[in-house]
């Protein structure tokens, strides 16, 4: 696939060119109501000049590193997602034709068993939709659904109990026990499974009716793979603004560092509410809790092992996101500190990793950005207040500001076009920018409070405690 990433490098260099030629021969000057275009891009004179330096040089800088590898990354992506379901297709003509014309893998078996374990905590409301998605799979092999009620204090184990089967093509076992978290819940299913590939889910997400059989098929098609991840949608977006934004959020992330990451063999996080892994895997490297992210420890500890971790467009879950900011706040403050913990955790594979690293460095990037940011919005204030060098800096700062807003749109629109979910509401593109900005503020206040070992207090299920 050497081809395409070359010709996705040269498509996004064709892309960014007019924010770097552009800002550098020509500027932005107000008078009074009037726009010219003219003059030259950095104010000569004064000791403001030294800013424009400053600000110039983080603009390019920006542009090839931050700019330049998002707009690469969605071209490649849209053009390897193709490539990658064809793959797939061509498996499953294969294994129809003929059973034995399947990779030596789970013992030849074109449809191994599978173990579906589904984690609840307080999950009343939801587990009954989510045991129903799982047995109503379109997959030609046996499957068994492990419900695990880890201590819940509402009526999930009682719901739950009402689906018990032995059916033995699609089983439903139900088990209780005390409040250990989610890792722990976990672990207990995974000791009561005999499936040859378990998926993992969550007690309040929906599988759609082919996410068993597309993990599958992944797994035929990489037999070197030891998780195979899917993709997460939203099924809660008619609650508000919040949760659409958060719909755009999943489908431009998971589009594109999911697909490219899948192409490599280094996905670095695979969903909670859909994944796959080799059970004799799942055994050897159950989750812990070391970490507040189990699913994003468990991903990276598999990829330490030398086995690839994979991904698959087609195997979606629908999951319940946060209707308030407060909320939003609480999860996401789990969710990326988690990631630097597990990074931590994994740094001696992650080191080597190229996605590791450059994971790395767009939590360093991001925490530069919003410093830089914050200055400059203060600058800003400054000159509004002082009235001298106002007009000057906002003639320096429009264009390119504006170059790479409109780039961040036209991207972000080459991606919701592929996706029924994303076409519904891409008129929020514009509010995402907004949204953006404030997860890249928490990101950065999140990671300075990493690399100084201040850790930070969470709570998630019935527990409260600080986390390092």
């Amino acid at each position: 696939m050497r081809t395409v990433r070359w010709i996705s490098l040269l498509l996004a260099l064709v892309c960014i060119s007019p924010a770097v030629i552009i800002p550098a021969g020509w500027g932005l000057s107000l008078s009074g109501m009037t726009i010219n275009i003219s003059g030259s891009s950095s104010p000569s004179g004064e000791s403001i000049s030294t800013l424009f330096v400053i600000l110039d040089s983080y603009y390019y800088a920006f542009l090839f590193l931050n700019l330049l590898p998002f707009v690469f990354l969605t071209i490649n992506a849209s053009i390897m997602v193709n490539i990658q379901w064809k793959r797939v297709k061509d498996i499953r003509k294969r294994s129809q034709k003929d059973s034995d014309n399947v990779p030596e893998l789970f013992n030849g078996k074109a449809h191994p068993m599978v173990s579906i374990i589904i984690p609840c905590y307080n999950e009343a409301m939801n587990v009954s939709s989510t045991i129903a998605s799982s047995y109503r799979q379109d997959y030609r092999g046996n499957i068994e659904i492990i419900v695990v009620d880890d201590g819940s204090r509402d009526d999930t184990w009682s719901i739950s109990r009402i689906f018990k089967t032995g059916d033995k093509q699609r089983s439903v076992k139900v088990f209780h026990k005390s409040n250990g978290g989610k890792a722990d819940a976990l672990r207990y299913g995974i000791e009561k499974s005999t499936g040859d590939i378990i998926i993992m889910t969550d007690g309040d997400s929906v599988l759609h009716s082919n996410a068993v059989s597309s993990i599958v098929d992944t797994f035929h098609v990489h037999p070197d793979a030891g998780i195979v991840g899917g993709y997460v949608f939203i099924r809660n977006t008619h609650t508000g603004y919040l949760t659409k934004l958060q719909q755009l959020e999943y489908i431009i992330t998971q589009h594109l560092i999911r697909i490219n990451q899948s192409e490599d063999g280094s996905v670095l996080i695979a969903p909670g509410p859909v994944f796959g892994i080799r059970s004799d895997l799942a055994r050897a490297i159950p989750p812990v809790d070391r970490t507040i992210v189990e699913d994003c420890d468990l991903t990276m500890s598999v990829l330490s092992t030398g086995y690839t971790t994979r991904s698959t467009t087609k195997a979606v879950a629908y999951t319940t996101a946060p209707a308030t900011w407060s909320a939003w706040f609480k999860q996401r403050k789990r969710w990326i500190y988690g990631q630097f913990q597990a990074w931590r955790e994994n740094r001696w594979h992650l080191k080597k990793n190229l996605w590791g690293l450059y994971t790395y460095f767009t939590w360093v990037s991001t925490t530069i950005s919003a410093f830089l940011l914050g200055i400059l919005l203060l600058v800003s204030l400054m000159f509004a207040i002082s009235g001298g060098n106002y007009y000057r800096f906002i003639e320096f700062v429009s264009l390119r500001t504006g170059m790479v807003f409109l780039i961040y749109l036209l991207s972000r629109i080459i991606v919701l076009i592929q996706y029924q979910e994303g076409r519904r509401i891409i008129l929020y593109i514009p509010l995402k920018a907004l949204y953006d900005m404030v997860s890249g503020f928490l990101t950065a206040y999140l990671y300075m409070r990493y690399i100084t070992r201040s850790g930070i207090r969470i709570s998630w299920g019935n527990r409260t405690g600080v986390v390092q």
